[in-house]
Parts: C-alpha cells; sequence; structure tokens
C-alpha cells in the first residue's frame, strides 16, 4: 500500500514522526544546504514525489534547493528573488504562447507573494493544488502537483513544491498536513539559524580566547604565539576542513600546518601603536560550487577583524613587555656604570701614589748603574709592570670622568692620522691592509684632541685584535647633515649577537688575559658621550665588524660651518 492510500490514523502518526524527524534535524544546527538536503530527503521518502522545489530565505538572499528523478539535487542561489523565478522558468515549464503562467517557478512566485491571480482549475488552500485533469502545460507535465507557502509565525519566508507523475489522490485533511509540515519547516528552519549563528559565535569567542590565553604566558614570544595563532584560528569558521591561515608580521610569514594555495580569502589588518605591521588572512581552498560566490558567512568578516584586534593587542603587549625589559636593563647597566665609576675612582686615587713610589724608586735604582745585569732585567719589568698599571689607572680615571675634556675646535681627518700614526707597523706587522676613505671639507668639531686620540686607538686596536691572521681594516669618515661619522671597519672573526650587548659593559671581555682588561670600549663610549656623540655596532660572525661613531658639528665658530680640508 503506497503511503497516500494508507488509513487515515497511521497518516497522522507518520505525519507526526516526521514532524518531529524535521525539529530533530533543525536541532543539529547545520548549514542551510545540508539541512535542506536531509528535508528534501525526507520528504520524498514520506510523500512518494518524483519531483520537489524548497524556496526558503537564507542570510544574504533566496535559495532553491530542487530534486527530480533526471537531474538528481540541485541548488542554486536566487540572488533577486521573487524576479529570479520568473526570469529563470525552465523550458520544460514554459506554457504554450499565450497563456498568462510561466510554469512552475512563476506559480511558486505567485504563492510567495499571496497573489489572488491564480489559474482557475487550481485549489486554493493558501497555495496551489492540481490534480488530475489540469492541463499539462500548466503543471509542467505533472499529473498531481501542490505549492504551498513556508510560513514562520504570519510571514511567508519561502515556498514548497511536490510533484506527482500520477494521481495524487490527496483530500483536504493530508493537505493541512502538508501546510503544517511545511510550517514546521521554516519553524525549524528559523530555529536551526539561531542555534547554527550561536554555534558560530560560541567558536568565534573560543578562537579569540585561545589566541588570549597564549598571548598571556609570559614565556612565549610573540613569534611562537603567531606560529600557535595559525593553526588556531581555523577551526574557528564554518568549513575548517578546507580553511587554511596566514599572519605576516614584521616581514615574518607563519602558514597552517594544513595552507594550501586558498581559492578565496579573507584578510585584516594588525594594527600596532596605529601603524599596521602585518595581517591575518584566512583561505577557503577550494570551489564553493554554484551555490555561493563566497563562502564565507557574513558574520566571519567582523570575527576575522576581532581576532586581528586580539593579534594586535598581544603584539602591543609583547612590545611593551621587550621595551620595558629593555628599559629596566639600561637602567641596570647604568646604575653599574655609576658604581663601578666610584669605586674606580677611590681605586685609582689609592694605588696611584704607592705605583708612583714603586715606578720612582726602580728608576733610581737603574740610574745607580751599580747593578748586576739579572737585577736590571728584573728592574726593567718592574719599570714595565708599573707603567703598564698607571695606565691602566689614567684609563679608569677616564672611564670614572675624573679628567675633565679640554675641548678645541679639529679637523677630524688629521687627528685620525694623528692616532693612527704609532699603530701602523703593528697594523703592517699583522699582515693587515688599511685603506683610508676620508671625506674632503668635513665641519670642524670641539673635541679634546687626546680623547678622541683614546677613542681610536681603543677602536684599531680591538679591529686588529679580531683580525689574528690578517685582513682587512678601512677608516672611513663622512659628512652627514649636523655630524660628522667615523667608520672602523674590519674583516675579522666578528661579534655574536649574544656579546654585542655587553662590549660596554666595564670589564667585560671575550679576549684572553693578556689581551686587554676590558676596559677600552666602556672607555671610548664614555669620552664619545661626554662630546654628546655616539657609537654603534654592527657585526657578523666570521664577516667582520663596523664601529660608527657620530660627533656633532658645532663650536664657536661662527655659524658652525667652518670646513676642514
Amino acid at each position: 500500500m503506497s503511503p497516500k492510500n494508507q488509513p487515515l490514523p497511521d497518516r497522522l502518526q507518520q505525519f507526526h514522526e516526521l514532524s518531529l524527524n524535521l525539529i530533530g534535524i533543525a536541532e543539529k544546527g547545520k548549514v542551510i544546504s545540508y539541512y535542506f538536503e536531509d528535508v528534501i530527503k525526507m520528504l520524498i521518502a514520506f510523500s512518494g514525489a518524483e519531483y520537489i522545489s524548497i524556496i526558503a530565505r537564507g542570510a544574504r538572499s533566496y535559495f532553491r534547493f530542487r530534486y527530480s528523478l533526471q537531474n538528481g539535487l540541485e541548488m542554486k542561489l536566487l540572488e533577486d528573488f521573487p524576479a529570479a523565478a520568473r526570469d529563470e522558468a525552465p523550458a520544460s515549464a514554459q506554457p504554450e504562447s499565450g497563456s498568462a503562467y510561466t510554469g512552475l517557478d512563476k506559480l511558486e512566485e505567485l504563492v510567495f507573494s499571496g497573489s489572488a491571480n491564480l489559474p482557475a482549475n487550481a485549489t486554493r488552500s493558501g497555495g496551489l493544488l492540481f490534480s488530475g485533469d489540469a492541463p499539462a502545460e500548466e503543471t509542467a507535465g505533472f499529473v498531481s502537483l501542490f505549492i504551498l507557502p513556508i510560513r514562520v509565525q504570519e510571514e511567508t519566508v519561502g515556498t514548497a513544491t511536490l510533484g506527482w507523475h500520477k494521481e495524487a489522490n490527496l483530500n483536504s485533511t493530508e493537505v493541512e498536513l502538508y501546510q503544517y509540515l511545511f510550517d514546521i519547516i521554516g519553524f525549524a528552519r528559523s530555529h536551526r539559524h539561531t542555534k547554527f549563528l550561536l554555534g558560530e559565535r560560541i567558536k568565534e569567542l573560543k578562537t579569540i580566547y585561545q589566541i588570549n590565553r597564549i598571548g598571556s604566558e609570559p614565556e612565549k614570544s610573540l613569534e611562537d604565539i603567531l606560529l600557535e595563532a595559525v593553526d588556531i584560528i581555523p577551526p574557528g569558521f564554518l568549513h575548517p576542513e578546507y580553511t587554511c591561515c596566514k599572519i605576516v608580521f614584521a616581514n615574518h610569514t607563519f602558514t597552517s600546518s594544513n595552507y594550501n594555495k586558498p581559492v578565496y580569502t579573507l584578510k585584516e589588518d594588525i594594527q600596532v601603536g596605529g601603524d599596521t605591521r602585518g595581517f591575518v588572512e584566512v583561505g577557503y581552498m577550494r570551489d564553493s560550487g554554484k551555490l555561493y560566490k563566497d563562502p564565507f558567512l557574513k558574520e566571519e568578516q567582523p570575527m576575522l577583524k576581532a581576532i586581528a584586534g586580539e593579534l594586535s593587542h598581544v603584539a602591543a603587549r609583547k612590545q611593551y613587555e621587550i621595551e620595558k625589559d629593555r628599559l629596566q636593563q639600561q637602567l641596570l647597566h647604568a646604575d653599574r656604570l655609576v658604581t663601578v665609576g666610584q669605586l674606580t675612582a677611590g681605586i685609582a686615587h689609592e694605588i696611584n701614589e704607592p705605583l708612583n713610589s714603586i715606578l720612582g724608586f726602580a728608576q733610581l735604582i737603574k740610574k745607580y748603574g751599580q747593578v748586576e745585569e739579572k737585577v736590571e732585567e728584573d728592574i726593567d719589568k718592574i719599570i714595565k709592570a708599573s707603567l703598564h698599571g698607571r695606565e691602566i689607572i689614567r684609563k679608569l680615571m677616564l672611564f670614572s670622568r675624573q679628567t675633565p675634556p679640554e675641548k678645541v675646535m679639529v679637523n677630524i681627518n688629521e687627528k685620525i692620522d694623528d692616532g693612527l700614526f704609532l699603530l701602523e707597523n703593528r697594523i703592517k706587522k699583522s699582515n693587515i691592509t688599511m685603506t683610508k676613505e676620508y671625506a674632503d671639507e668635513l665641519p670642524m668639531v670641539e673635541i679634546d684632541p687626546a680623547q678622541l686620540n683614546q677613542v681610536l686607538v681603543n677602536l684599531v686596536v680591538n679591529a686588529i685584535q679580531a683580525m689574528p691572521e690578517g685582513g682587512n681594516l678601512t677608516i672611513k669618515t663622512k659628512d652627514s647633515i649636523d655630524e660628522v661619522l667615523i667608520i672602523i671597519k674590519d674583516t675579522g672573526v666578528g661579534i655574536e649577537a649574544g656579546e654585542i650587548e655587553n662590549i660596554f659593559i666595564p670589564f667585560y671581555t671575550t679576549k684572553g688575559p693578556n689581551e686587554g682588561a676590558g676596559l677600552g670600549l666602556p672607555v671610548a663610549l664614555g669620552i664619545v658621550q661626554s662630546h654628546r656623540g655616539t657609537i654603534t655596532v654592527d657585526s657578523k660572525p666570521g664577516e667582520g665588524t663596523v664601529f660608527t661613531v657620530r660627533f656633532p658639528v658645532g663650536g664657536d665658530v661662527p655659524d658652525g660651518k667652518s670646513k676642514a680640508k
């Protein structure tokens, strides 16, 4: 016995069970296309119809879900429905010339709009019902056909069409029950959409929470956070299995583990302090088919914007933490310099007097002349050690600023030559080729010549020691607007990245015990800073090091623009 010929009580029970099933699949919160695919399968099995068409309102437009034995399931976006239904009526549903109607699509449009201009031979029960004797041109060749509205309360949100190629024998009660089913579909569709949006909102909040959580872990670097974030973001979108993510920040690119070239993309900038530092991009890695021109939900663009905003907050927080640590290190370094300066000043004064006595008495003994040759050699060692100790004390005095600079206007090019004069033989013996590249007509600078000589000697000696197998040493001067630059470049062993920040700390050294006390660069820095200048370092291990010393132009000369030849 076919479903339509069953006793009414049994049929009522089937209607009841179908209505519960329609509500049940709405509870799953599926995407609209999957939801109506399930609905159509249930209605075909229940009604025995050979054709079904459902037009339903989606978030952005109307959709048609159509099933026939010949073509199977078809889905189409109707961007300007109901006009789209009229304009796109299939040829199989077109009537003979002169008819007032344009096939099934036109009939669905009339039912949707609630028009009274319906075919006279159709039964009206909120929709249309053709059965048995209806002209084939009006029913697209179906023997039995009905079209009913899909309603949510008093609003029509779509239509449902069932067609049979044989007599359906539907009575008025069954038509009312079908209308009841279609109203359930409308209600369930609305409920499904609400639940779907709620689920998407939960995923969005979960995604943002996870990014915030990893961004708050103090031991994680910004790079580690972005590496994790690219895999956290795709599950927050509608189809995570087809969604990938890319984050570009500060010229670094991070991609999700499933990343492939996307077909569709959404993109939002990452801004820190008002500046765009990069972007986060979500990609859909397959064609969405004919149903959607853009597979992303309209809610997903603001979701990505919220994610980009959270990444901006994380980046700003990490940048603040890095800056805070840098300032703390600077404060510690400044405090250390003050402490060492006070300590060295006291030590220098205390040691200088007995050291001078040792040196003086050793020189008197040597002048006495009546000592053995071996003793005289030992006296020379005492004198040499005393002179070395006095030189260290002199450097300590410079470092602790106990010796005020005596500034005069000087020609930097000439003073460099003066400072290099005593080192040229050592440079040649070390198999080092020295090149001088002096800029012409440098501005005069106000500086202490002796202290400038000390800076040059310290930097050049460092360069020599960095090239134990020989190399190239370049001494260069430049005029840069209000500054004069001295550039000392070597091709030596270079400095490791982790050591550069320590090289100006007093007594820090990577040299052997007989090669330095770790005061050369701190003394040079102190001298340059006392002249309102700066020293910067650029080094690559195995390639060499470049020290750039900058002194401000000016002094007590007319307009501060005197030039040195």
